[in-house]
């Protein structure tokens, strides 16, 4: 199969499966413009939308209908390609497949996928290819295709990797979750299903037509050769077989020759020189050329006569043109490989469905040998499935069309019913009276299976098992339509866990899976059979209560949930793992009438309770969508606040030498002063912007500011000192953060030594390559690099020595339970020496009282900030120790 042509140049035109859904996005109003000029969707929806196509595919359709939907995914990863390759299986009969959308000249694409496929290593498990660790076949592959690396996620059967889904993406793309590449593995899984299902379908089509008969009368030539003379005299029907004048009489030896195939002169003359050598007759077969460029074949018989001498004088003898009875005995020859070989099941039965013959997939297939079956009738082979006003339509259809083609379940000879597609064709003589039947059939066990599959993959979540978004809806609304006709309630939970994306950004994403896993595990074990618990995507599920006797059953229900929470998880790495969720409730009728909005005014309580803290409960109420409405009112106005430069300001909190009193640096906190004079705190706008993903805007904003303030203190004579700014962890996750400071360096010119990034443990957890890299290129600009609420990750302390950090700020948690509690001052103390230990300066945050900066004095801590000594002020308040004179 060819590769595609490249969306890129204008050439993609999709197929009707992908053009209807288009269409259909169109008139939801969920389609938008994007890169490859396909919509703007999530690979949920991908998935979705591709297992709607695929239920109409055809095999001239296949490869276009692949086509759209890598191009959808192309442009959802935002990668330079995206190809989807099967190797070809001669034992298997299984077609190469060859799908490719890319922005580059795809020009042979064909040699580069063989090649890779030969070095590749079969690898079950999604990889990415980079250009320093790949292969010299990954390396050419990749650069066709275009981008710096390239996923490779396995397609498997039931032997192995047979094939690739490649996906080669630009620089600056963050990793791929695993979580996607689960997904992109069941895309994978589906284009392969859907490839054995039309073979096996074509297959079915694919019938063996009847042997012919053969002709009665043979058109037979005779002639008489005079070998002293050099004449051969031939018969009119000999003439005619070499396309001659019938009335041509005489021909020499050397003419003869003139019509012999090229192939077969040297045969034909050996035979002759033998025959007359040893004088014995000739039997040959052999081809010749004639005027009109048509070719025969001849069957050739003589006799030697010879003279008193024991001397040859002649030769006498007939030609025969067998060239359509060799092309009947030729296609007779495959007719009967076909019969013996194919691996459909065949039968010929006579006039009364009696069987005469069998192949040997019948034999595979039914488990009945031969000899078993032979003169049985048919019926031998029925089950219990089918009435007797099915065969009779089948009777009725074969004596109207003189064939009957559908499915059928039949008894295999252990008992065991099984699906069939089968076709029965009718066998008539010259005279149209009817014969035999020939019967054949394909085992479509395997075929169900795979529909099976295909129903379970657009109904079902691929990471837990529990039912889709899709299936959840359908299920509700049955529920309502349940609870209207027999006056029931219905309750609906919505269930988000809290903080779950530092999990996955801390301890990787196949931790969170597992997670997830675990979490729908105890819900479907504790909950009741009738209870439906969905997962829509991400951490968010749904649980579908029906036939509800109060609300107060199904607050018990969340309750349950709560409690389900509080064991903790073991998730693989080496310790346990607690985490919370907020919950939301609605009840029908009373929260909502449709699905839609019991679904959505579930998610405005939820929303509510995480708001209200996490860990917690929260039943529907009117106000809480006017909560939600602010909230969203709230974000829109920070993007406006952003781009205005006059309502954001930032506040400097001083940190002190513990030992000397003196301010040695200042902490750069963002503050909001709207226009109309409302201050709005960050404990209200920050988590907006955490879920608005505005916090890359914030963290750019906060170092262009800070940037811009050290340059003033730097040139007006401030004693040297170290101003902190924090970096978030989705601005350090996300990149670019060192080609940002770059270019603030060189705009504002300032010293770079003045300048410590403050970044959440969270983000340093693991040690990926990216984040070694970021902060290798943030140490080489000569800022330093200080550790954020140190103590409230999950990492190992080991990992510390790898990152080059210079400071460590003690969560003020721990700071402030040196008060009240040994345990705080035991893990302060331990932190303190740890730091010193790994040669760290120690600052820490959130002072308040004269007895805490005591203990951090007494255990060697070095700097502090906190109200102690001052709260956050504006610049204009903040006095800074200068140079002298």
């Amino acid at each position: 199969m060819k590769a595609l042509s490249s969306a890129a140049e204008g050439k993609y035109q999709p197929s009707d499966g992908w053009r209807r859904v288009q269409e259909e996005a169109q008139r939801a109003g969920t389609h938008k413009g994007g890169r490859f000029g396909a919509s703007d969707l999530r690979l949920e929806t991908i998935l979705e939308r591709t297992m709607r196509v695929f239920l109409t595919t055809r095999s001239e359709t296949l490869a276009s209908d692949i086509e759209g939907a890598l191009l959808q995914i192309a442009r959802l990863m935002k990668a330079c390609s995206a190809t989807m390759f099967i190797a070809p299986d001669p034992s298997t009969k299984r077609p190469e497949m060859l799908v490719s959308v890319s922005f580059s000249d795809t020009d042979g694409l064909n040699n580069l996928a063989e090649n890779f496929w030969q070095e590749s290593n079969r690898d079950i498990t999604s990889t990415f290819s980079e250009e320093y660790k790949e292969t010299n076949a990954e390396g050419e592959l990749r650069k066709l295709l275009g981008g710096v690396r390239m996923l490779q996620v396995p397609v498997l059967d039931n032997v192995g990797c047979i094939g690739y889904l490649l996906i080669t993406l630009p620089s600056g793309i963050p990793e791929t979750s695993s979580r996607k590449l689960a997904q992109l593995g069941t895309f994978a899984q589906l284009c392969c299903l859907m490839q054995e299902r039309l073979n096996v379908m074509a297959a079915l089509e694919d019938r063996e037509k009847l042997l012919q008969q053969t002709e009665r009368l043979a058109k037979i030539g005779s002639w008489y050769d005079d070998v002293v003379k050099d004449k051969i005299t031939i018969t009119p029907q000999t003439a005619a077989i070499f396309e001659q004048d019938e009335s041509l009489g005489i021909v020499s030896l050397s003419q003869y020759f003139e019509y012999i195939h090229p192939g077969d002169i040297e045969k034909v003359a050996q035979t002759l020189t033998e025959s007359m050598a040893e004088r014995k007759p000739s039997d040959m077969i052999y081809r010749v050329s004639l005027p009109s460029g048509a070719e025969k074949v001849i069957h050739g018989r003589a006799e030697v006569i010879v003279d008193g001498e024991n001397k040859v004088i002649a030769r006498v003898g007939s030609i025969q043109d067998i060239t359509e009875q060799q092309a009947k005995e030729n296609r007779l020859r495959l007719a009967m490989t076909v019969f013996e070989f194919t691996m459909e099941g065949v039968v010929i039965t006579d006039s009364d469905f009696r069987i005469e013959a069998v192949n040997p997939a019948f034999s595979t297939i039914t488990g009945y040998s031969e000899r078993e079956a032979t003169a049985q009738l048919m019926g031998m082979l029925r089950s219990e499935r089918h009435n007797d006003s099915f065969f009779d339509r089948m009777s009725q259809q074969l004596q109207d069309r003189g064939y009957w083609r559908g499915e059928v379940w039949n008894k295999r000879k252990n008992g065991q019913v099984y699906p069939q597609w089968q076709t029965i064709t009718e066998v008539r003589d010259d005279q149209q009276r009817l014969t035999h039947y020939v019967v054949v059939f394909s085992d479509m066990s395997r075929m169900k299976e795979h529909e099976q599959q295909l129903k379970h993959l657009s109904n079902y979540d691929s990471l837990t098992n529990l039912p889709n978004r899709t299936l959840l809806l359908s299920r509700l609304e049955g529920a309502i339509n349940d609870a209207t006709v027999n006056k029931r309630k219905v309750g609906v939970i919505a269930i988000d866990l809290d903080h779950f994306k530092h999990i996955n950004d801390s301890l990787g994403h196949p931790a969170g899976d597992r997670l997830l896993q675990e979490f729908a595990q105890r819900m479907r074990q504790r909950l009741r059979d009738s209870d439906t618990v969905a997962r829509q995507g991400g951490d968010d599920f749904v649980v579908i209560l029906e036939n509800i006797a109060s609300d107060q059953q199904v607050e018990n229900v969340a309750e349950i949930i709560i409690q389900l929470l509080k064991t903790p998880f073991d998730v693989g790495v080496g310790q346990e793992l607690h985490i919370t969720a907020s919950l939301g409730i609605t009840i029908f009728p009373e929260h909502g009438s449709d699905v839609t909005q019991l679904l959505s005014n579930a998610d405005v309580a939820m929303y509510q309770a995480k708001h209200s803290g996490r860990n917690s409960v929260a039943v529907y109420n009117n106000e809480m969508t006017q909560v939600v409405s602010d909230r969203l009112e709230l974000g829109n106005q920070l993007r406006v606040a952003l781009q205005a430069d006059n309502e954001l300001r930032l506040h400097y909190q001083p940190q002190v030498s513990i030992e000397t009193g003196d301010v040695v640096g200042v902490e750069a906190l963002i503050r909001w002063y709207r226009d109309d004079g409302e201050v709005i705190q960050p404990g209200r706008f920050l988590p907006v912007a955490e879920d608005n993903g505005l916090m890359p805007d914030l963290d750019s904003y906060v170092l262009g500011k800070a940037c811009r303030q050290l340059e003033q203190w730097q040139s007006s004579g401030v004693k040297p000192m170290m101003l902190a700014v924090n970096i978030t962890q989705p601005t350090f996750m996300a990149g670019g953060l060192v080609e940002r400071l770059t270019r603030l360096l060189k705009e504002t010119g300032i010293d770079p030594t003045w300048l410590e990034l403050e970044i959440t443990e969270g983000a340093l957890l693991e040690p990926s390559s990216q984040v070694l890299d970021t902060l290798a290129g943030l140490k080489n600009l000569g800022v330093a690099l200080a550790v954020d609420d140190f103590g409230t990750g999950y990492s190992s302390l080991a990992y510390l020595h790898r990152y080059r950090v210079d400071k460590l700020k003690i969560d003020r948690g721990f700071v402030q339970s040196t008060d009240v509690e040994d345990e705080g001052k035991v893990i302060t103390r331990t932190i303190i020496q740890m730091a010193k230990g790994l040669g760290l300066q120690v600052l820490a945050e959130g002072v308040e009282t004269e007895t805490q900066l005591a203990f951090l004095k007494d255990n060697g801590c070095e700097t502090y900030q906190g109200f102690y000594f001052s709260r956050p002020i504006p610049v204009e308040e903040l006095v800074l120790p200068q140079l002298s004179a």
